[in-house]
């Protein structure tokens, strides 16, 4: 991957919360990069670590949460060495994030648009509050939000689910940033319209040239509009590959995994493939492999050490002792 074409990375990120009953490492040693333009996901069961990493990025870690390592680079520029001050100009301007729950996410007391128009004007100061209104009813018109006119003076307590996602999107995009970060965009939206919402992430995306973070537990959404995905496991990088490569050879048994739980039209089964096990509680990780007591494939190597990514084609990398051929040839 060309350092020319690279718009964000994160390298060793480290999150850590300090609770009374010890240091939960929510995000442990995590690098993603994300090229100009691209979609990128970051995929996995609930408590894996997704959504922290995404509030690292953004700098909205509540107490007692804390980035303690690592590198947040956007087109270069290390986001933990930011000022608070300078974090407000970039958040909404440089990168922008659409959270997992809009109705909680927009203000209930202030109009959708009073909403989106803020953003512009916070972000650009040489802007008039009638041309921020017009370019809110032009970002409200491209992602597909009728009467925009109209809907510009209502509350979100007045639209669907569908549509203040909608809203979420352009307040996200008004701004034209570099980067978008959008965690589980798709939840609580029947399938129609989560087919709609990915399918106008993607025109933007194409329009504007912005490169986007997909965070989703969703194997389906991750087919239908990322580049390159990783996979992550108890705060860690279990695989990462491009999107069809993962699909045609998932390495990883965690994602073998994940991909066996997906019903198939195809296939009549009288029950669905489920993961053995739970999610190892962060506070007692064992201390090899994450996912050494729910693999059907561990090794007494797995109880004791844990594996690095290794490289198996270009572009593919698996978290897994089983291609490691010195442990292989070795019969540990």
């Amino acid at each position: 991957m060309s350092n020319n074409d690279t718009i964000f990375q994160i390298r060793g990120l480290k999150t850590q919360f300090f609770t009374s009953k010890g240091i939960v490492p929510a995000v442990d040693g995590v690098d993603i990069t994300v090229k100009k333009g691209e979609a990128v996901g970051l995929v996995g069961e609930s408590g894996c670590g997704k959504s922290m990493t995404a509030m690292s990025v953004m700098q909205l870690l509540k107490y007692p949460g804390r980035v303690v390592d690592g590198e947040i680079l956007l087109d270069g520029e290390d986001l933990l060495k930011k000022t608070k001050r300078e974090m407000d100009d970039i958040r909404g301007s440089k990168v922008s994030m659409i959270f997992q729950e809009p109705m909680t996410s927009l203000n209930p007391v202030y109009t959708i648009g009073k909403q989106v128009s803020e953003a512009i004007l916070t972000h650009e100061t040489n802007v008039s509050k009638e041309e921020a209104k017009q370019r809110t009813i032009e970002i409200f018109r491209k992602v597909g939000i009728p009467e925009p006119e109209k809907r510009y003076s209502v509350y979100p307590h007045q639209l669907s689910g569908g549509l203040r996602q909608r809203v979420m999107i352009g307040m996200a995009m008004v701004c034209n940033p570099q980067l978008m970060i959008a965690d589980e965009p798709t939840t609580a939206l029947d399938v129609t319209i989560e087919a709609q919402i990915l399918y106008l992430m993607n025109q933007l995306q194409k329009e504007q040239g912005t490169a986007i973070v997909m965070i989703t537990h969703n194997l389906g959404v991750v087919a239908e509009s990322c580049d390159y995905v990783y996979v992550m496991y108890a705060g860690k990088i279990m695989e990462e590959a491009p999107v069809r490569e993962l699909f045609k050879n998932p390495m990883h048994p965690y994602t073998y995994g994940l991909m066996n739980s997906i019903p198939k039209m195809t296939e009549t089964k009288e029950h669905l493939y489920t993961i053995k096990g739970l999610v190892p509680n962060l506070l007692h990780l064992p201390q090899g492999c994450r996912f050494c007591p729910r693999c059907d494939k561990a090794m007494k190597i797995c109880t004791m050490y844990q594996p690095d990514l290794y490289e198996t084609e270009d572009g593919h990398k698996v978290r897994c002792f089983l291609y490691n051929e010195e442990v292989m040839n070795s019969g540990k």
